[in-house]
């Protein structure tokens, strides 16, 4: 995240769009790389529409299930939940624009599902279960934004208002945050479908408005980085030191004199503080340091053999 907001600041409103841009041009590739569209047009001749219709963090449960779990940041929780009678979806949720669009998306496709039960742990950076709350109790402006919600930009900006609007209709709320035992979740459960089951049955969606497609402009894949000499503010070498169990990101300035040296078991946390003490002048040589040090921390973890630019392999 310190990267996103180095390489792209935010707005004078403190928001930024251009990163929730670009994360929603990697849901659109894990789609199509999760078969998405083949699965939608597989589906379609057989009269029997495509379910969930968005890629994401979930486990899918009994398709008549009455019951949608969202476990908030909590990601143990929703594989376990998604078994349990009468659960038709269960997933994790990190943002209150991409993952609150997923959530309407998914929960308004299954006519089935009338209680969204929110247990787990709420995220203190991100308020998603706030942001919930705060959709299901006010709703949204003209321009999509979930009035009253605190987490960063809250604006459901990719789906009709009328999908949103059947949401709130759809489902009824069970507020369980902070709730993270299984017993007690399934038995909230199992009073959510009794609850349920005496609910009037929705039809279709109907005539209610398709989710547009998102264009992309393809560009091919590759490009010109600078030489890592280039950076004037010096060179890194990573290693691994398995006996402590570490990555070591060593400093050196343009001259090779020796500088900085970091240790930490994490890539982002060694990223992080060379952003801090402003050891990187290019964006190229950034990227190509987030690319080695997940590396490092993969081969670290996995017992793979680490040498810096080149692939890893097994150890």
């Amino acid at each position: 995240m310190g990267l996103m907001a180095k390489m792209a600041p935010p707005d004078p409103s403190g928001e930024n769009s251009a990163a929730v841009r670009a994360f929603r041009r990697v849901d659109a590739v894990l789609d199509v790389l999760s078969a998405g569209p083949l699965r939608r047009r597989l589906r379609s001749p057989l009269n029997r529409p495509a379910w969930p219709q968005v890629a994401g963090a979930y486990a899918v449960g009994d398709r008549m299930g009455a019951a949608a779990i969202c476990t908030l940041s909590s990601n143990d929780l929703y594989g376990p939940l998604a078994k349990l009678p009468g659960v038709a979806i269960a997933g994790r949720l990190v943002t209150v624009n991409l993952g609150i669009e997923k959530m309407i998306l998914n929960v308004t496709a299954n006519p089935s599902i009338r209680a969204l039960i929110l247990c787990g742990k709420e995220s203190p950076v991100f308020h998603t279960a706030q942001g919930i709350k705060a959709l299901m109790t006010g709703g949204v402006d003209t321009n999509r934004r979930i009035l009253g919600a605190e987490g960063h930009l809250p604006v459901l900006g990719n789906i009709p208002a009328e999908r949103i609007a059947r949401f709130r209709e759809q489902v009824t709320l069970i507020d369980a945050v902070g709730v993270t035992d299984t017993e007690k979740i399934s038995a909230l459960v199992a009073s959510t479908i009794a609850d349920a089951a005496k609910k009037p049955v929705l039809g279709p969606m109907g005539d209610l408005p398709a989710v547009p497609d998102q264009a992309f402009k393809p560009i091919e894949s590759g490009g010109h980085r600078e030489p890592i000499s280039h950076d004037p503010k010096g060179f890194f070498v990573i290693s691994i030191d398995r006996a402590a169990g570490v990555i070591v990101c060593r400093h050196y300035l343009a001259d090779a004199t020796p500088a900085h040296e970091v240790k930490a078991r994490s890539a982002e946390r060694i990223l992080l503080a060379l952003i801090r003490e402003n050891l990187i002048s290019q964006m190229s040589h950034a990227g190509y340091l987030g690319g080695e040090l997940a590396k490092a921390e993969a081969a670290l973890r996995l017992g793979l053999i680490y040498e810096q630019d080149k692939v890893l392999a097994a150890g």
